[in-house]
């Protein structure tokens, strides 16, 4: 958004020029300025988003008061309120601001350029310049803010929708019964997104101006069309509950006395604690997360609960730590059963991750949904499971065709790309789908290494 104001140059909330000019903050003159009320509003509205997205980076959201934007932003407190309703509203005209910005500029870059590949680039430079300059700002774009319930997750997912809807004007879209069944967009963008966001989490934002061309360079493997026999039919499924995969009923310990050895009581409770967290954040979310419904459904007294874990955040972070531990044992069980051929590895672990996550749904819906509104540890332990999972990738650096060359970012863009498949298909409430999209994601997996033809072989051959 820019504003101009007397004796001033335009300038964009969030913006790395606005924040070194020492002006970012300045109060309008008093007296006769030549502004309108409504120019005087709009000034005071970017001042406090720019606040917001500063005091966010600073502190977490639910660490930021009124207080402390209205004296950041000089505005009064009556100002505030007069402009906006409460600070989650304030948060959210902010994401609006830098995510309407980034679409719109990504979007006017990827129309101009002459070809495919030319959109693509100019496209990522585009959003890497803007990365560049405005970190926090474009951080609240890419992850939304942790604390700050479910409008702001919902807004970015909005952000995500729009990226790809520009990507997917350029391709040729196979579509089945009503249902897009070509995921390359999504997939792009998936990748695209993990790859910035590691960086601006890390203070590394300036990385991402070089790394536009590699990314460019991945983006542009993937033919504009998918691949025949890899886009099936939906299934179609009855509606309801019915049409979720339920998890397997866990086991309870008999009530009153027997003789089970201390240390398989006190696994039996944390698994139940476990178990319970996961039931709830899929129902509820982080934030509809207490401590008196675990132990409830648990079975579990509070004192149980507190001698295992101190907070309801350490029991969620516990509940990811198990599930990604799971996903990620089956994928190695599965990919060294396979034999020496690295790519049926791949393949078959890619089955196995999908089969794991559609049998254990309440995990997977705090694993790939409820960790981007739950806290930065979170963010981490995620981080750390998907740099293993892109460990099984490294053999495909030296497996590719003659005089082709694997950009480096191909392993971390396609780990990115697969968690936010999966993610779609959780979120959207379709994970009895997911399995029938494992052909493609092992096409999508393997296309940067092997080439979209011997890919799609693979492909073909994978079966949910």
């Amino acid at each position: 958004m820019t504003t101009r104001r007397a004796n001033s140059k335009p300038r964009e909330a969030g913006s790395a020029s606005a924040a070194s000019d020492g002006v970012r903050y300045r109060r309008l003159p008093t007296g006769a300025h030549g502004l309108t009320r409504e120019q005087v509003e709009l000034d005071q509205r970017e001042r406090l988003r720019s606040a917001m997205i500063e005091l966010i980076a600073e502190r977490g959201y639910p660490a930021v008061r009124i207080h402390d934007l209205t004296q950041l932003a000089h505005v009064s407190r009556p100002t505030f309120y007069n402009l906006f309703a409460d600070k989650e509203e304030l948060l959210l005209s902010a994401y609006e601001d830098i995510a309407g910005r980034t679409t719109r500029r990504v979007g006017e870059a990827y129309a101009s350029g002459d070809s495919p590949e030319e959109s693509v680039q100019l496209a990522l430079r585009e959003f890497a310049e803007l990365a560049a300059a405005e970190p926090q700002a474009m951080t609240l774009a890419l992850l939304g803010t942790f604390g700050a319930g479910p409008r702001a997750l919902q807004r970015r997912a909005g952000t995500l929708n729009a990226l790809e809807e520009i990507v997917e004007a350029g391709r040729s879209t196979s579509l089945a019964s009503g249902h897009a069944r070509d995921f390359t967009a999504k997939f792009v963008i998936g990748g695209i997104r993990e790859v910035s966001a590691a960086r601006l989490r890390h203070g590394r934002a300036s990385e991402l101006v070089e790394l536009g061309g590699e990314l460019a360079t991945w983006a542009a493997s993937y033919p504009d069309s998918l691949p025949l026999g890899l886009d099936g039919p939906p299934r179609v499924l009855p509606r309801g509950d019915s049409a979720q995969p339920k998890p397997a009923p866990r086991p309870r310990l008999p009530s009153g006395r027997h003789d089970l050895p201390r240390e398989d009581v006190v696994k039996s409770q944390r698994e139940r604690i476990v178990y319970a967290t996961a039931a709830i954040v899929a129902e509820k979310g982080f934030s509809g997360l207490t401590i008196p419904e675990i132990a409830s459904r648990a079975n579990v007294s509070h004192e149980t609960f507190y001698e295992m874990y101190k907070t309801k955040h350490d029991a969620f972070l516990g509940a990811q730590k198990i599930g990604l531990h799971l996903a990620l044992r089956v994928t190695t069980d599965a990919f060294a059963d396979a034999g020496q051929e690295w790519a049926d590895g791949v393949a078959a672990g890619m089955n196995a991750l999908l089969q794991y996550v559609c049998s254990e749904p309440e995990h997977a819906h705090l694993t790939l949904v409820d960790t981007f509104g739950a806290s930065p540890q979170a963010i981490e332990i995620r981080d750390e499971a998907l740099a293993s999972f892109t460990e099984f990738l490294r053999p495909g650096y030296d497996l590719a065709p003659a005089g082709v060359e694997v950009p480096q970012i191909a392993a971390e863009a396609v780990a990115g790309g697969v968690w936010q498949i999966m993610h779609h298909y959780i979120e959207q409430q379709r994970l009895d789908e997911l399995g029938d999209a494992a052909p493609q994601l092992v096409y999508l997996t393997l296309t940067p290494f092997l080439g979209p033809e011997r890919a799609a072989d693979l492909g073909r051959q994978t079966t949910s």
